[in-house]
């Protein structure tokens, strides 16, 4: 690959998405060009694409636009098959920079060279050990999440905040900006990564669609194999002019969309917590079989909350078997009834271990539970060794069923979450948030196999 416009400046993006390909040990040829340097970070530099001497598949342009052109000519001369345009100053900038993409389109299509952006920030490849971006990354976390965005904050500030976690982290196998989008789209990117075994979930951040009609078309084929997850911002009139004002995305009636995307299988984030809770729902833990929800609380008030966001959100308090309620009823206070929402503060007087040992895996093990919700209070007088212990065995003996939990503390927590690290079980700030998570995956488990028909829409017309 090429880095036109790479630089020896630790300040300019040229340096630092160089420095990203070649600190992530990505192991292709790597051609930085610079007319005015003979050796970058290491590596060779070349004046010009045309004095290279090996074959290059790909090239990241981070020259300003208007030398774009000529560089374009020259990559066809060469024989390369895919450029990333980063250079921003196109059409989110108002009319002359529309004209400026128009052209910039035109050129990019009679070339034939497949181009991402431009105003994009690069793309990563786990799978190839590409990590090209002017984000400068050197803890990439590889998982089962491919995410494509219309927007660079995604795989910058966002991604940076992810892979900064210790616990609770989302692995990202595949992650695009978009950009502008005057050649590969987010239809392209659905298809990938629907044939690519990398990739289990599908995260898509889209401010708007480039071919509608494809898009849905392909989105029902792939939802049965995989979840389609997405942010789609612009709801009001006020989002709309922002983002034609960010991408240069036109406004779309927003009701519309949504009602596609629900026709057609697509999970929808209202905002980016929720966004990034549902993909990690979906990448951690299994979808349920049903509505039937068992929980395990040591908050009574948290309970009661639970209790009214599961009934708003479609489930029903799972009906334990008698079996269930005589080994729970060993561990509790003789003055206390056996109810559901099932409240184990007052019983930790039998060993905090024990109580949170058998509460979860109690209900997680009754036949009639098809998820499990628990409400942890990480406390010093709650605390115990062992928490990961207890998720561990619930992992191995029930890998069919969701498990989600609600944890409330302070350093207790802390080390809880360390324990549980790497088990895969999501934890969730509220109840309210993991029960939406739950409810996603319940509704995309009922509807995922069924099919509808193509949507009648143009698909030469830019629904943005």
């Amino acid at each position: 690959m090429a880095v036109i416009g790479a630089s020896s400046n630790p300040e300019k993006s040229g340096h630092v998405l160089l420095k990203s390909i070649i600190v992530n040990r990505y192991k292709g040829q790597i051609y930085p060009i610079n007319p005015h340097a003979d050796e970058i970070l290491g590596y060779k530099a070349y004046k010009n694409i045309l004095d290279v001497p090996g074959t290059i598949d790909l090239v990241f342009f981070l020259l300003p636009g208007k030398y774009i052109e000529d560089m374009i000519e020259h990559c066809k001369q060469k024989g390369v098959k895919a450029a990333v345009i980063v250079a921003a100053g196109f059409a989110e900038v108002g009319e002359e920079g529309a004209q400026a993409e128009t052209k910039l389109r035109k050129l990019i299509k009679k070339s034939g060279i497949r181009c991402i952006g431009p105003n994009t920030i690069g793309f990563i490849n786990m799978q190839a050990n590409l990590v090209a971006s002017f984000v400068l990354f050197t803890n990439w976390q590889d998982g089962p999440i491919a995410l494509a965005a219309q927007s660079g904050i995604f795989g910058g500030a966002v991604a940076d905040q992810l892979m900064a976690r210790t616990v609770q982290r989302l692995g990202i196998c595949k992650s695009v900006a978009f950009g502008n989008k005057i050649d590969l789209d987010e239809t392209d990117f659905l298809e990938y990564t629907w044939k690519d075994p990398a990739t289990q979930v599908i995260a898509l951040h889209l401010e708007g669609l480039s071919r509608p009609r494809s898009f849905l078309s392909l989105a029902n084929k792939v939802k049965r194999e995989k979840p389609i997850i997405v942010l789609k911002p612009g709801r009001t009139d006020l989002g709309a002019r922002a983002s034609a004002s960010h991408t240069g995305s036109l406004a779309v009636n927003d009701e519309l969309l949504g009602h596609a995307f629900r026709q057609y299988g697509l999970i929808r984030a209202d905002d980016l917590e929720e966004f990034l809770e549902y993909l990690k729902a979906f990448s951690y833990q299994p979808l349920p079989q049903g509505n039937r929800v068992g929980i395990v609380t040591f908050s009574g008030a948290n309970g009661v909350m639970a209790s009214d966001e599961l009934r708003q959100h479609g489930f029903e308090l799972a009906d334990f078997t008698d079996s269930t309620w005589q080994r729970i009823k060993k561990f509790l206070p003789s003055w206390q009834p056996a109810t559901h929402p099932l409240d184990l503060w007052a019983a930790l007087g039998a060993g905090n271990r024990l109580v949170h040992e058998e509460g979860i895996l109690s209900v997680l093990d009754d036949e009639n539970t098809d998820a499990v919700l628990v409400i942890l209070l990480a406390l010093s007088n709650a605390d115990f060794e062992g928490i990961g212990e207890i998720y561990q065995a619930a992992r191995q003996q029930h890998p069919e069923k969701p498990l989600f939990t609600v944890m409330l503390g302070g350093e207790v927590k802390d080390k809880w979450l360390s324990d549980i690290e790497g088990l895969s079980m999501p934890v969730f700030e509220t109840t309210r948030m993991a029960i939406k998570s739950l409810q996603a995956m319940h509704w995309y488990a009922r509807i995922r196999d069924r099919m509808q028909p193509d949507p009648r829409l143009p698909d030469a017309d830019h629904l943005n």
